[in-house]
């Protein structure tokens, strides 16, 4: 992956882990988020917000991190650098297959769609689709 590219990644994935913290505080201290529309609220009061008892944005804050640390860890040798790309690729599309369950869920099921849910979705596509098109590009 060149390194720009890497830079990305790094920087989405902090991006990432600053909404997954935001929004994992609201629901630990049980508080509002700040949020453009009722939606957030309605998914954060939701039982359907909390898998295995876990509130979904502590999936979200563990992802981030693990893929900002991989994205890190491929800038300090030629041999992690190809090393670890396959598992950004695998965890960038584990992300997106749980953002697509809970899109899922926050449309059919809560009936309400959390803006910083949505922001992240995005983000977590964006990842997972540059680390794609960097492996596709390697084989």
């Amino acid at each position: 992956m060149n390194n720009r590219t890497n830079r990305i990644l790094f920087i989405l994935s902090l991006v990432g882990i600053a909404i997954a913290v935001y929004v994992l505080q609201s629901f630990l201290r049980d508080a509002p988020i700040v949020c453009i529309n009722s939606g957030c609220e309605i998914v954060r009061k939701s039982p359907y917000s909390y898998l295995f008892g876990i509130p979904v944005p502590g999936y979200g804050l563990v992802g981030y991190s693990i893929l900002a640390v991989l994205a890190f860890l491929r800038t300090t040798s030629a041999k992690l650098n190809k090393q670890l790309l396959p598992w950004i690729v695998g965890i960038g599309t584990g992300g997106v297959a749980f953002v697509a369950w809970f899109t899922y869920m926050e449309l059919f099921v809560i009936r309400g769609v959390c803006t910083w849910c949505a922001v992240s979705a995005v983000n977590m596509v964006t990842i997972a689709s540059l680390a794609w098109i960097e492996y596709r590009k390697k084989e």
